[in-house]
């Protein structure tokens, strides 16, 4: 595919590809759950009914509205009439009330409007204001409105505009407001489609929360391609798998902690889950042999992807690579991602050396709301976002997650890699997952230590694994502590989360 081409495509938001399907195939599936499917033309009705409902509340182009971003197609709708005339969506986490969870971001954001359905059994939404009094029913229906002042306010929107804002997961540290465009919303999956060999043919499950990164990609892949999404009532390993198997479902996307849940116990073997063919595992970190175990146990070509709240997408493998390759590390960069691996000093780094990791391109996020200190920390003098990740690139080009430079546990002044611990954890025979964190001490500041889930029927004990890594680590990089547990605490994305773990220490 020509660059020209895909500027060109890039230059489309997601409204423009709904209303092009809808045009060319308007009884298309689109959104399914158990009680209703919404087609490509009842989507786009939706959709223009509720963009022109919330511009006669007086919601206007720029405005910061809140967003609560529950699983469910309504959200995705909601999201999409938001950017028919350049609403600004401010997603929030649904487990809680939408004011709540602005402020206990800790950012300052101030959203000018909120959409919410926390106050409805029914499924009611309702639009509130700044003060968080009700204005008026945005249930999404046939409101009968003109929509030709939605049309016309739709030329209005540019593709670098804001699109939507996304809170980082601060499994790590402290959350961000990240600013996306409509251009890094679809510059993603006009990269990532013709990798991914997806298209209008194939049926996606959402099983990620809509207020992060990796799980609205599902929407906006979907809804690039023309293809439809399942919601499933729950996000449970037995809920997916029934969902694949009664829908049919040809794609999914998560993290490496749900794909290995699947297999647990043999779930996936009470299902017919023949119609997978692809799956994206990103968002943790996983060995070569749990992706091939995976891979083999679910029957799909499971693919390797690596990108963030600030670069959606920076790294994957194509679906026609080999299993080696595509077990290899996190794959190649995409088309449009331009990346550099940069040593301490700032020096571009050849294949094999590892460094921080440095990324630009058309989905790299606008900023950081309202942080200007932030922003600058963020980027190099050549413009390329600092990722705080450690790796490398293999003599094939594919790129290697090594860490990161936030994840290091500084003992009495030696600094030691948790991923590098994880690494020869999951190396381990009988180790199913691990991850590795630093806990306050009052004598070296900070000391490593560990959870680790076991695999079935193995019997791990603190003590052997403790002396299984004195194989493959030095003696200050062995885990102070070793927490032997059958799940881990995750964050609402499905990652590790290390500040919960930490306090468990």
């Amino acid at each position: 595919m020509t660059d020209e081409i895909k500027k060109a495509q890039c230059e489309k938001n997601l409204y423009d590809y709904l209303r092009d399907y809808a045009r060319k195939n308007p009884k298309k599936p689109y959104l399914i759950t158990d009680d209703r499917t919404i087609d490509y033309g009842e989507a786009l009705m939706l959709a223009e009914q509720t963009a022109a409902r919330l511009m006669e509340c007086g919601v206007e182009k720029g405005d910061l509205v809140a967003l609560r971003a529950e699983r469910c197609p309504s959200a995705a709708l909601l999201a999409i009439s938001l950017c028919v005339f350049g609403g600004i969506a401010v997603m929030t986490d649904a487990h809680f009330r939408a004011d709540e969870y602005i402020g206990q971001t800790g950012v300052g954001i101030e959203p000018d409007f909120y959409l919410t359905s926390e106050d409805g059994s029914d499924g009611k939404w309702m639009l509130k204001d700044g003060d968080y009094s009700d204005i008026c029913d945005i249930t999404p229906a046939d409101f009968g409105l003109d929509v030709s002042a939605v049309v016309s306010a739709h030329d209005l929107v540019r593709p670098d505009d804001p699109f939507s804002v996304i809170f980082t997961s601060g499994s790590t540290g402290a959350s961000k407001a990240v600013m996306l465009s409509h251009v890094n919303c679809i510059a993603n999956p006009v990269d990532a489609m013709p990798l991914f060999e997806e298209d209008e043919n194939d049926r996606a499950v959402a099983m990620l929360p809509l207020n992060h990164v990796f799980g609205f990609a599902v929407v906006s892949c979907a809804t690039f391609c023309g293809h439809d999404v399942v919601f499933p009532t729950e996000v449970t390993a037995d809920a997916v798998l029934g969902a694949i198997e009664k829908f049919g479902v040809t794609v999914m996307y998560s993290v490496p902690t749900f794909f290995l849940d699947m297999l647990s116990g043999g779930k996936h073997k009470k299902f017919d889950i023949s119609s997978l063919r692809l799956g994206l595992m990103a968002g943790g970190p996983f060995t070569a042999d749990q992706m091939r175990f995976i891979e083999g146990e679910l029957g799909l070509r499971l693919m390797p992807g690596y990108g963030m709240s600030e670069c959606v997408g920076i790294s994957t493998t194509a679906y026609s690579a080999s299993v080696e390759e595509r077990a290899a590390g996190v794959g190649r960069l995409y088309p449009m991602t331009e990346c550099d691996i940069v040593g301490e000093n700032g020096e571009k780094l050849a294949a094999g050396e590892e460094g921080e990791i440095r990324v630009k391109g058309p989905t790299l996020m606008l900023g950081y709301y309202g942080d200007a200190e932030a922003m600058k920390a963020a980027f190099d003098e050549l413009g390329r976002l600092r990722t705080g990740d450690i790796g490398y690139f293999d003599p094939d080009g594919i790129l290697h997650i090594s860490g990161r430079l936030k994840d290091i546990i500084i003992r009495g002044g030696e600094n030691i890699s948790a991923g590098k611990i994880e690494r020869a954890l999951l190396s381990l025979p009988g180790v199913y997952q691990a991850a590795a964190v630093g806990v306050r001490d009052e004598k070296y500041g900070e000391t490593p230590c560990a959870m680790v889930v076991p695999k079935e029927g193995a019997k791990l004990t603190e003590d052997g694994l403790k002396k299984s890594l004195a194989s493959c680590l030095s003696g200050h990089e062995i885990p102070e502590r070793i927490k032997i547990t059958s799940a881990f605490p995750l964050t609402s994305s499905g990652k590790p989360d290390k500040q919960k773990m930490k306090e468990m220490f």
